[in-house]
């Protein structure tokens, strides 16, 4: 079966939509021998599980509605898999699903599209939190919760243990430039021993370093992949995103925040209750609640367990079992 994932992925929109595409095609590949196509549209950048995949690249001013189309003609998809930012999904969408119907493709939608459900075969929500109930229909299955995070993780999660290796990610392109801020506040704030590890991701410009800083400061440039990063990390301190969800799994205690005013202020609300990681307010709020993390270890050992208890479940395992159940 042709599969073709469109997405979203660039300076201004970050790496969580590719992210969460390839663990997808992935998967797809691996479970049932799909051929998976993958059409991205934003800013190009090599990537060594991009190349993996037959993929092409279109910038952002391109007619994405067109170009799909004629894209899954090419590849002969069977089934189109979305997964789009939400403020540069086309208005005119409902045209191009009609289309791709008409053309006897099953079309499943990841993280939007909820109000486009009569013209999908399947709505699948990497997140625990519900939709409106106003919002789901009865036709399409609409399927959420902590067993539908699509994680780019390949290894087993172990025990935490005490150490000093921090890791710092701000996002694919550090889109409120917090490297020009937060390292200096790690360095002045955490102990002398840490050992930090900052990700500077493909899109974010160069971090601004203390020249001399009292704390070890190593910078990862544009990594391949976070799993080693994060498997070796005793503590990390992240924004709200794909990339906080994968530390979740591999139980590593973590301070977590958002830029985005109050855009994420519901689901950081459900993470607190949950008591699996440490909401902070700002990015200061977040260094002073990471001190202290690394001052409690039976603190930092509850999160731990915490969150790989929440996360015991692949969802990509889910996505492909719903994917069969679409195809019958």
């Amino acid at each position: 079966m042709n599969v073709l994932i469109v997405c979203h992925a660039g300076s201004s929109l970050g790496l969580g939509h590719l992210t969460r595409s390839i663990v997808v095609a992935k998967a797809l590949r691996e479970q049932l021998g799909d051929e998976v196509h993958l059409f991205i549209q934003g800013d190009p950048l090599k990537r060594s599980d991009v190349s993996e995949y037959d993929h092409k690249f279109i910038r952002l001013e391109n007619n994405l509605l067109e170009a799909v189309l004629k894209y899954a003609q090419v590849s002969d998809a069977k089934v189109v898999i979305f997964d789009l930012h939400p403020r540069l999904v086309p208005s005119d969408i409902d045209g191009l699903l009609m289309e791709l119907r008409n053309a006897h493709c099953k079309i499943i939608s990841v993280d939007g599209f909820i109000s486009n459900q009569e013209n999908l075969d399947l709505v699948f929500i990497p997140s625990f939190v519900s939709p409106a109930p106003e919002r789901l229909g009865s036709a399409v299955p609409v399927l959420f919760g902590w067993d539908c995070f699509l994680l780019n993780v390949d290894r087993l999660p172990i025990e935490w243990h005490y150490g000093r290796k921090v890791l710092a990610l701000t996002g694919g392109s550090d889109a409120t430039g917090l490297g020009t801020s937060l390292p200096r506040l790690l360095n002045e704030v955490l102990p002398a021993d840490t050992e930090l590890h900052w990700v500077t991701g493909p899109y974010a410009e160069q971090p601004l370093f203390p020249v001399s800083p009292k704390c070890s400061i190593v910078n990862h440039q544009s990594p391949s992949s976070l799993a080693d990063l994060m498997a070796n990390s005793h503590y990390a301190i992240t924004l709200y995103g794909v990339s906080f969800f994968e530390l979740l799994y591999y139980g590593v205690p973590t301070v977590v925040f958002s830029p985005y005013g109050n855009k994420d202020n519901a689901e950081l609300a459900v993470i607190a209750n949950e008591g699996v990681a440490l909401v902070a307010a700002d990015e200061i709020d977040a260094v002073e609640k990471l001190k202290k993390l690394m001052d409690n270890d039976l603190f930092a050992t509850s999160l731990s367990e915490r969150a790989r208890k929440k996360l015991s479940v692949k969802g990509e395992h889910k996505f492909v079992q719903a994917v069969l159940a679409m195809m019958k």
